[in-house]
This record gives C-alpha cells, sequence and structure tokens, in this order.
C-alpha cells in the first residue's frame, strides 16, 4: 500500500516518498519509524482492543495526462506500487508519485528483451529470485529505482555481472552501508594487514620526508618542478606501490561483485523472512525492520579502520 498523502498519527506530518515508515501489524496504522519508536508503540494501541482497522484518506487525483496517452495508444509502464499503468516517458508515476523502474530511452536496448525494445516493463508481481519486485523495492528503500532495474534486466539477459560505482568508489564502506558486514570487514582486514606489511622503516623515512618537502613547496621553499620530481620518486616506492594497488583491487572487488552480493543477500534475506514469519503481516515488518540501509555500520566501519590504522602504524614504528 502507498501511504504518500497520509498522515502520520504521531507528528501529524504527511508521509512523502522516501520516508521510512513502519506498519502496525495489528491494525495496519503508518508511522514514522523515529514516530513509532518514540513510544515504541501503534499510536492507536488502545484501539486494538475494538478491532480498529486503518483506512486511508488520501486519494490520488486521476491525471488527465494519463487519459491523453491512453486515447493515442502509447507505450506505458506499470508503477510497481500502486500497479497502474503510466506513460512510459514519465519518471514518476501519475498516481501515487512514486519512482518507475524503467530504464527511458535507454540505447542500445537490452537484447533478447520479450518486453520491448526501449523500456523495460515491470509490475509489482513480477520477481527477482522467487520474491516480487514490490517486496524488494521495500527491502532495498535508498535506491531502489537503480537496483531493481538492474537485477531484473540480470535475470531476463543471464548477466551474471553488472557494475557498480558507488561501490567502487566507496569499498570496502558502501559493504557496510549495505548491512554486508562480514565482506565490509574482510577488506578493511585486507587493507589493514597491507598497510602493517608495508610500513617498513624505509616506508616511514619515505613518507616523513614527502611531507616534510610538502611543507617546504607550500612555504614557497620549493618550485613546482622540484616538488614534482619529490612526488615522482615518492610514488615509486615499492611500498607505496602495493598499498595503491591494494587499494585498487579493492574498489574493483566492489565495483565487479557488488551488485552480485547485494543481490545475493536480499534473495537469503527475503527467504529467512518469510520462514520465520506466520503472516504477511510479520514478513513485511521484518523487511521493515531489518531492510534498508545502515549510516550507524558505515560509520563504524569508517572510525573503527582509522583508529585501527593508527594504533596499527604506532605500534610498529614504535617497535623500530
Amino acid at each position: 500500500m502507498i501511504y504518500t498523502g497520509e498522515k502520520c498519527p504521531v507528528c501529524g506530518k504527511k508521509f512523502v516518498e522516501g520516508d521510512d515508515i513502519v506498519v502496525c501489524p495489528v491494525c495496519g496504522t503508518p508511522h514514522h519509524r523515529d514516530c513509532y519508536n518514540l513510544h515504541n508503540a501503534c499510536a492507536n494501541e488502545g484501539l486494538h482492543a475494538e478491532n480498529f482497522e486503518w483506512k486511508p484518506e488520501a486519494k490520488a487525483e486521476e491525471p488527465k495526462a494519463f487519459e491523453e496517452h491512453g486515447k493515442n495508444g502509447g507505450k506505458t509502464v506499470v508503477c510497481p506500487n500502486c500497479g497502474r499503468e503510466n506513460p512510459a516517458e514519465e519518471p514518476n508515476c501519475l498516481y501515487c508519485s512514486a519512482r518507475l523502474y524503467n530504464v527511458g530511452t535507454a540505447i542500445p536496448p537490452f537484447p533478447n528483451m520479450p518486453y520491448g525494445a526501449r523500456v523495460i516493463e515491470i509490475s509489482p508481481d513480477d520477481t527477482i529470485g522467487s520474491h516480487k519486485i514490490s517486496d524488494v523495492a521495500s527491502y532495498i528503500r535508498n535506491g531502489a529505482s537503480r537496483y531493481i532495474p538492474k537485477f531484473y534486466a540480470a535475470e531476463k539477459t543471464g548477466k551474471k555481472f553488472t557494475f557498480n560505482w558507488a561501490a567502487f568508489f566507496f569499498s570496502p564502506y558502501w559493504f557496510f552501508f549495505r548491512k554486508m558486514n562480514i565482506i565490509g570487514f574482510v577488506l578493511l582486514l585486507v587493507s589493514l594487514f597491507t598497510t602493517g606489511v608495508c610500513t617498513t622503516p624505509r616506508f616511514v623515512e619515505k613518507t616523513e620526508a614527502y611531507y616534510a618537502s610538502v611543507e617546504q613547496y607550500q612555504s614557497g621553499e620549493l618550485s613546482v618542478e622540484e616538488m614534482s620530481e619529490v612526488s615522482k620518486e615518492f610514488i615509486k616506492t615499492p611500498e607505496v606501490i602495493a598499498l595503491a594497488s591494494v587499494e585498487l583491487a579493492i574498489r574493483l572487488f566492489g565495483g565487479i561483485f557488488g551488485n552480485t552480493f547485494y543481490k545475493k543477500k536480499i534473495e537469503k534475506d527475503l527467504t529467512d523472512f518469510k520462514a520465520e514469519s506466520k503472516t504477511d503481516e510479520e514478513y513485511q515488518l521484518r523487511i521493515l525492520k531489518r531492510g534498508g540501509t545502515s549510516m550507524v555500520m558505515t560509520t563504524l566501519g569508517v572510525l573503527g579502520y582509522y583508529c585501527a590504522e593508527q594504533l596499527l602504524i604506532s605500534f610498529i614504528t614504535r617497535g623500530n
């Protein structure tokens, strides 16, 4: 169900697209997650004994633009949230404002697609693996409009790998953000181990000399040409090359395999949620609680690695 335009019973504010919403499994009342956590209970809990059932108040208007498009017989795409058809060129649903999972006018088109050469038409009842698109979207939340077309097209074409630029630039912390903590932790250990191996007396000496040259350059004691020569010599240091190579390897790992691991995690988690849930309401509640992203683990990963790296370097240099 779409809650855009409905009011949170705690703060009174209307829900907008992208809000983190928790739904009461008893009466179906939607809340902002923060509002729900404020009391750790449904705002209408006192009415549960009376068999209260929440009903939506907001009604979406039927836009004229869609009616005109339908008359012309144009290509349409199905909204993954409300299930209604929309003109294919629309980025958002004309009825509920949800993001449409289409690829617009992608060129070249995906090969061997039975559903059209220019638009991927995805219904909320279509599946990725054995799970509905709507459930996958609820699990992903942030960035669902980017990942779902990739996962869906990969299944239809049999393409195993798609490159993930976010995972490339922010690996290994992207894995923490997407709640793949074990992979993120292993990659941090690899990076930390490489730092320990490369923190040799020669590397420490070269690094100190390099930063001393940077200070001289900033104060005007070194020319641009002299600083350039210092930099060239520094990056030729074997330890610097090793550190840069491992960092690049970690980034490439994230970029090449990030989507594959994320898709497998989604399918596994949704399968586990179904096995743990007795009702569909429990299943949806587990998706809301345990899906999404984690800025907490991302921050802990960044701070944890920085502290561990500084302690390791301090220990090694003190021993030397």
